[in-house]
């Protein structure tokens, strides 16, 4: 609760007004160790702010649509009006062109927004928001949505020559993440119309003799330069067909078994089908600030990120050099278009060869390779040691199981790995879910992705303070505290065992019962919380300019068989340290004496001290406040209650042997004097230790920590605060 208070109160990692959420408490050390992330493209790593860029009409690419200049019109546009004030075939095709961008759509006016001759368009698309609002300024203008009988809709709309269009829509087909496309059937003038938009993976098929030469051109062109390319596609509806396909729509939707959905679909394939191609439009979504910065961090801590995408293979290769996913040195190896299981095996077997030797490498893989390789046992495992020998991997093409089954590829072929995945959409979910840490981003495509993740935070760029200060840190006081949880109660125990071996197992008790009772519950477990809490070794920008001690985690460095039997030998010592001092020094085997309970209650208080010491020499900071301040509380409360079972009548009739014994061990000298040999013997050799390990053989934080004190650079701001406060891709690695 304290690591998941400490995220949710990070101002470094706010934006628009809110902060991130930790939504769950229990996956703090997790994300200390990613090692696979998966993160979606749109509106993950993109700003999912749409801006219409270009438009292929009748073979022709327009120009840039994009405002390049203020008060400037973009040459799309200005090539758009003169073909338009032709009265020809061409200023038809273009005019036809736009009013399918004006109708096709599921976006609503926003009245807050809109003036009187420009009205503003709100969606849960950011993609049809764009496209509406192009045609708008290109002279077809969507002004209004009216409810007619039943949930037909009629569309009006406004052409450049103020000329107004009603365009009834009877049937509107969703689009989901398997169809990859819209349509809707337009009603006008006696006249009925499909128009139908999507992937063009999707729409080739579809469309009679497929695609023109030159339109095939400008898709390859638009998705080289990073735009998100739709085809557009109509269909001229007889009166007879559309009545018979409107009851077999009908009859499909009214079946109540299992067969419905499968019913549905081959409906809907009849109506689309022998299309006709009307034009492409190709839309531009920025990168989120500082994408490319985070990328290249978190491959530099180690993380091997996978972007899982639907957009076409040139589109996703372009968007992965803008980010930094791959860079210019890069190896790629693609896997691509491969439709059976050998040839996948093939493909990936080549990938393997290609980038056996190299130092940087990178995998390109479409969803028709995933749809055969995933069904594969050997080809699941190419896969999996492609993606270890690689630090990054752009997958395209994929629906949203198999984003999932990607992850769960991961986590069924090494089980000890851990993977991050991240989204901002409802497509997003179950790959949200197949992750051990899910990382939702507020994004416009709804709360979906937010609702079912472990953290919430606004922009991808704070997946490194999240990461590289949060989960590091997490990771190393986690592993601290199973340890000494441990250590802590195996000390005790050994004091036990110590004396049961010198009772010869008679079954008396070492210390008095209400000490032991008290030993968890009130004098070494509290104060835990605290140290290992808020004890804090570098600051956040300091940790993100080297990324390079966040491996750590992934390498499992602070929580092996190494580190646990270096605490458990320790324990065992300590133990054994803490009863045999006072005992020999001053004690007798003689049980229930008075001796006996003043070398027990010197003995127990020696493990007090030496379980304290412990947790403040293994704190980052064992001599800051906020190190001794609960540890010294821990101690008082120690002192206070030993003071009460030994001068209280309610201490004297549950604990007798303890009547006095307080006093007897601070006023006996040579009890006092087990009190300080025991501790001092006990830690030297963990002092001398640490000692030696942080000047000798210091690990990479201390040489970080030592570097930035000498530098000045032990500030307490905060990285990537800001979408300026950055740290370039070259200072990553120390």
């Amino acid at each position: 609760l304290v690591l998941g208070f400490q995220i949710n109160m990070d101002k470094s990692m706010v934006a628009d007004g809110e902060g991130a959420v930790a939504r769950t408490a229990d996956l703090m050390e997790e994300m200390g160790q990613v090692d696979f992330i998966f993160s979606d493209k749109t509106g993950t790593l993109t700003a999912n702010e749409m801006i219409f860029a270009r438009g292929h009409i009748d073979g022709q690419d327009l120009g840039d649509f994009r405002v390049v200049e203020a008060g400037v019109q973009p040459e799309g546009l200005t090539a758009t009006m003169q073909l338009m004030s032709n009265q020809d075939a061409k200023a038809q095709a273009v005019s036809w062109y736009w009013t399918c961008l004006a109708t096709c759509h599921e976006v609503v006016l926003d009245t807050a927004a809109s003036g009187n001759d420009r009205p503003s368009y709100t969606g849960m698309s950011p993609d049809e928001v764009a496209l509406v609002s192009a045609a708008r300024d290109a002279g077809i203008t969507f002004r209004r949505r009216n409810r007619l009988q039943g949930s037909v809709n009629e569309l009006e709309l406004v052409d450049f020559a103020g000329g107004i269009s009603k365009f009834e829509v009877p049937i509107l087909i969703q689009f989901n993440s398997d169809r990859k496309r819209m349509s809707v059937i337009l009603k006008s003038g006696g006249k009925a119309w499909l128009i139908t938009k999507g992937a063009d993976s999707v729409m080739e098929p579809l469309i009679k003799g497929g695609f023109p030469d030159s339109a095939k051109a400008d898709i390859l062109r638009f998705s080289k330069t990073g735009l998100r390319v739709l085809v557009f596609a109509q269909r001229g509806l007889s009166s007879e067909f559309l009545q018979e396909w409107m009851n077999d729509y009908q009859k499909a939707r009214s079946i109540l078994d299992d067969t419905k959905e499968q019913k549905i679909r081959e409906v809907v394939e009849k109506l689309e089908s022998d299309l006709t191609f009307v034009g492409l439009t190709a839309v531009e979504d920025r990168l989120q600030d500082g994408v490319p910065e985070a990328i290249a961090t978190l491959k530099a801590a180690g993380s091997r990120v996978w972007v899982l995408t639907g957009d076409k293979t040139e589109t996703a290769v372009n968007i992965a050099y803008s980010c930094h996913l791959f860079i210019e040195k890069t190896k790629l190896a693609y896997v691509t278009g491969c439709l059976d299981v050998k040839s996948a095996r093939e493909g990936l077997e080549r990938a393997s060869r290609e980038l056996a030797s190299a130092t940087d490498a990178g995998i390109v893989i479409d969803g028709t390779t995933l749809l055969t390789a995933l069904e594969d046992e050997e080809t699941r495992r190419l896969i999996f040691t492609l993606g270890i020998a690689s630090q990054a991997c752009i997958c395209t093409r994929l629906s949203p199981m198999q984003k999932l089954q990607l992850v769960q590829l991961v986590r069924a072929a090494d089980e000890h790995r851990i993977t991050l995945t991240i989204g901002d959409g409802a497509n997003d979910v179950p790959m949200l879910l197949g992750g051990h840490v899910g990382v939702g981003i507020r994004g416009k495509e709804g709360a979906a992705a937010v609702q079912v993740c472990d953290v919430a935070i606004s922009q991808f760029r704070f997946l490194v303070p999240l990461l590289l200060c949060h989960g590091r840190r997490s990771y190393r006081r986690v592993a601290i505290f199973f340890c000494y949880y441990l250590y802590k109660n195996i000390v005790l125990l050994m004091s036990d065992l110590v004396w049961m071996h010198w009772d010869n197992f008679n079954g008396n008790i070492a210390f008095p019962e209400y000490l032991s009772i008290a030993y968890n519950a009130f004098f070494t477990s509290w104060h835990v919380l605290f140290v290992l809490g808020f004890d804090h070794d570098i600051p956040d920008e300091v940790a993100c300019a080297h990324p390079e001690l966040y491996r750590v985690g992934p390498e499992r460095q602070l929580f092996n068989r190494r580190v646990f039997g270096s605490w458990m030998v320790y324990s065992v010592y300590h133990g054994m340290i803490c009863w045999l001092i006072p005992f020999i020094m001053v004690g007798t085997e003689e049980y229930d004496t008075k001796t006996f309970w003043i070398c027990s209650t010197a003995a127990f208080t020696n493990v007090i001290h030496v379980t304290l010491l412990k947790m403040v020499i293994a704190a980052e900071n064992p001599f800051h406040w906020i190190t001794w301040l609960p540890t010294a509380g821990a101690w008082f409360m120690f002192v206070a209650y030993l003071w009460g079972i030994g001068y209280t009548g309610l201490g004297h009739s549950v604990q007798p042997s303890m009547r006095d014994v307080p006093e007897n061990i601070v006023t006996q000298g040579d009890v006092f004097v087990t009190l300080l040999i025991g501790p001092v013997v006990a830690l030297v050799v963990d002092v001398i230790e640490r000692i030696v390990r942080r000047y000798m053989f210091p690990t990479t934080l201390q040489q970080v920590e030592m570097s930035a004190k000498a530098s000045g650079e032990h500030s307490h701001e905060r990285c990537l605060s800001s979408g300026e406060k950055r740290v370039s891709p070259s200072s990553k690695v120390s």
